[in-house]
């Protein structure tokens, strides 16, 4: 996990919950020195580490017990604010092997201290004192920033939070050492400890490889982290780490995950602190959730997941405070590993020196200078709410439905609002929808209920078509979407039918459109008989152009040039190339003309009969064709005759001047006509055969 995005300060998001929680702390048991850690051995018991060296068992019902569980009182260094017995865990095995651990600063000199001490064996009340075995050491160059912290992780090995030696700012710049074990939480493995071997290093340590580190680093960067936890159902790892004098953070540890560095002392929190020899911004961890420093508070104290039974509205919420100001939080880890936090109350009495979490998952806090240990608890815990709707769905204009609540618990007099406006704990003339009630109660606990009365009509018709410009004379294609089958389409105009009952989707149709040009319908569902909202429209327009008009001006056969392709016919077939708004005309027969709109609709003309007098070809031949005529550059001459004869060609201009001239004799004559280099105007192509003559006008364009 790399560093969070810096650049923010307090920022509270909330998270949708069907119910709120609203703290509530109740006095659980008193009569304490200055208690600084709450824990449990595994049973119903509570252990109450006060910080002079004194360990107190409390019962389930908040029974201190008169003698203490462990007394080190002449061992342990307390005279500075933050130095004593600052932390204790029990081994994960200690109903078989009796071990507990202590975290402490040592009466000569300061230094910190974790030790291994062992219940008596006569009596489960009672430590032996004299079953100390030291298990780690380190020096503390001042009397604060001890950490303190002591925790078993789901792997069976003993965490430690150490701060930074103290001071103000870190002057040995110990948070970035990496030689040192201050500003850091350690990993050691103490399940086989002994006199000569006190600890071993676990050998998956994120440092082990790393001879610049000392090896039982797990997590560096750290200010002073006072307490640290682990969710007992996910394994996460959540440090309340205590700033200078501008933030206060919640550090998170994904189960499993070390090598972290938190930043300090370039950072606090996300903001620069001295960044003298220190690395990008990027290569550091940003906090889950930091706040400002004395505003808000003036010193975090890192708290428990909340995995209990008795209050569910807590249910997965890391609860932590703030000792100076009272001000209590509520942080969850989203999906995408993001976090949501609100400020959950400000109560008036604090000093919140730690907090503690019993066998069954219930939490406690303690309270430094009152003494006492109070239990975490939910005003709202008993407040509820039920309701129900009078059907489960409705057409989509009935307006018969109903919902009742009923509350119960809580403090009364109950307010109910509702998301349309309403209140009260009855609603009638309801049509479908979702309604949203909010209930409270007269100690602002707060209830959300959701309930949906289903619409039960049809999705409204979806038309859509292909093609809605329609050539004249053409019929209409559409489809038909709907949200299921069957169904009755109700066609308003009678247009393509009253109704049509629809199995299949999406319904494909097929109709000529009626003068309305428009379609619309709305659906009826046979099972209920709901009906829909109306349908789109859906509009269709014909091609504006009209029918073709071919003239006629001797052989020339001509139209308007306002179409987008043509084609002519001659007696039926197509003619190949004559594709223009003109034609010249090179035999009798029946011409027709196909032009075709923008719209690509055809359109055809009618038949024009084309007689050639004086220009009749010589029986003996079979083909003249001239393509393309009129000419933009060149053309091309075909003539078949069933026998051969002389052909002698001759084009000449319109005052007969004689362009080219040229005579062969065959059968068969397929000849290019170039005429590029001509002026545009009318020629004249003359063929003489032994048969006969006959002569074709030539228009260059």
């Amino acid at each position: 996990m790399r560093i969070l995005t810096f650049g923010f300060v307090l920022l509270f998001f909330p998270f949708a919950l069907s119910a709120q929680a609203k703290l509530r702390l109740v006095d659980f048991a008193s009569g304490f020195q200055r208690p600084v850690d709450i824990t449990h051995c595994g049973d119903s018991r509570l252990f109450i580490v006060e910080q002079r060296g004194i360990i107190r068992i409390v019962d389930s019902n908040g029974v201190k017990q008169t003698a203490p569980f462990l007394d080190i009182d002449a061992s342990v260094n307390s005279t500075g604010n933050e130095q004593g017995l600052l932390g204790l865990a029990f081994h994960p095995n200690y109903a078989q092997n009796g071990w507990f651990f202590v975290h402490y600063t040592q009466n000569s000199g300061g230094d910190t201290r974790v030790s291994r001490f062992s219940v008596s064996a006569n009596d489960p009340g009672l430590a032996d004192p004299n079953s100390e075995l030291v298990i780690l050491e380190a020096d503390q160059p001042y009397s604060n920033h001890n950490g303190g912290s002591l925790k078993f992780g789901p792997d069976g090995y003993l965490y430690i939070g150490i701060g930074d030696g103290g001071s103000a700012g870190d002057p040995q710049a110990n948070g970035q050492k990496k030689n040192t074990l201050l500003s850091k939480i350690l990993r050691i493995d103490v399940n086989n400890s002994s006199a000569t071997t006190p600890y071993v290093v676990p050998a998956d340590n994120p440092f082990v490889a790393d001879p610049a580190y000392r090896p039982e680093i797990w997590t560096t960067g750290l200010r002073n982290p006072w307490r640290i936890s682990f969710d007992r159902l996910t394994g996460d790892l959540w440090i309340g780490d205590v700033g200078q004098n501008a933030r206060e953070e919640i550090d998170f540890q994904p189960a499993g995950v070390g090598g972290l560095n938190y930043g300090w002392r370039c950072y606090e929190g996300t903001k620069t602190y001295n960044t003298n020899g220190c690395a990008s911004a990027s290569s550091y961890d940003g906090p889950a959730f930091e706040y400002n420093n004395p505003s808000v508070g003036c010193s975090v104290t890192g708290g428990f997941v909340y995995r209990g039974t008795q209050y569910p509205n807590f249910y997965g919420q890391y609860l932590f405070a703030d000792y100076c100001s009272g001000r209590w939080w509520a942080t969850v880890r989203n999906a995408n590993g993001t976090f949501s936090t609100n400020q959950i109350a400000t109560l008036g009495v604090y000093e919140y020196s730690s907090f503690g979490e019993n066998s069954k998952g219930e939490l406690f806090v303690a309270l430094l200078s009152a003494g006492k240990i109070q239990r975490i608890t939910d005003l709202c815990v008993n407040f509820k709410t039920n309701g129900e709707a009078n059907t489960s769905g409705l057409c989509a204009n009935d307006l018969s439905g109903a919902i009742s609540l009923n509350i119960s618990g809580g403090q009364t007099p109950y307010t109910a609002t509702w998301s349309n406006g309403a209140s009260g704990t009855a609603l009638a003339n309801l049509g479908p929808g979702n309604y949203i009630a909010t209930i409270k109660d007269a100690n602002g606990c707060e209830q959300r209920d959701t309930f949906n009365i289903a619409n039960l009509s049809p999705v409204a018709p979806l038309f859509d078509s292909p093609d809605t410009l329609l050539c004249i004379g053409e019929s209409v294609v559409f489809n038909l979407n709907a949200d299921k089958t069957p169904l009755w389409a109700i066609f308003p105009s009678g247009w393509p039918a009253d109704s049509i009952y629809i199995t299949d989707l999406p319904y494909v149709g097929t109709a000529t459109p009626n003068a309305t040009q428009s379609l619309q319908a709305y659906f009826v569902d046979p099972a209920n008989g709901c009906t829909s909202a109306l349908s789109n429209v859906l509009n269709f327009s014909y091609d504006a152009a009209a029918f073709p008009i071919v003239s006629l001006n001797k052989d020339t056969l001509a139209v308007q040039d306002v179409w987008t392709a043509y084609q002519w016919y001659f007696n039926g077939q197509p003619i190949p190339g004559a594709t223009g708004p003109q034609y010249i005309a090179l035999q009798s027969g029946n011409y027709e003309l196909y032009a075709y709109s923008a719209a690509g609709c055809a359109y055809q003309s009618g038949g024009i009969q084309v007689v050639l007098n004086g220009t009749e070809m010589p029986e003996n031949v079979l083909l003249m064709e001239l393509n393309p005529n009129p000419v933009q550059s060149s053309s091309l001459l075909r003539i078949q005759l069933r026998q051969a004869e002389n052909i002698r060609l001759t084009l000449s201009d319109s005052v007969n001047k004689t362009i080219f001239a040229q005579s062969q004799r065959t059968q068969r004559l397929e000849l290019p006509l170039d005429l590029h280099a001509l002026p545009a105007g009318v020629y004249w192509l003359h063929v003489q055969l032994d048969s006969g003559a006959f002569t074709r006008r030539v228009v260059k364009h």
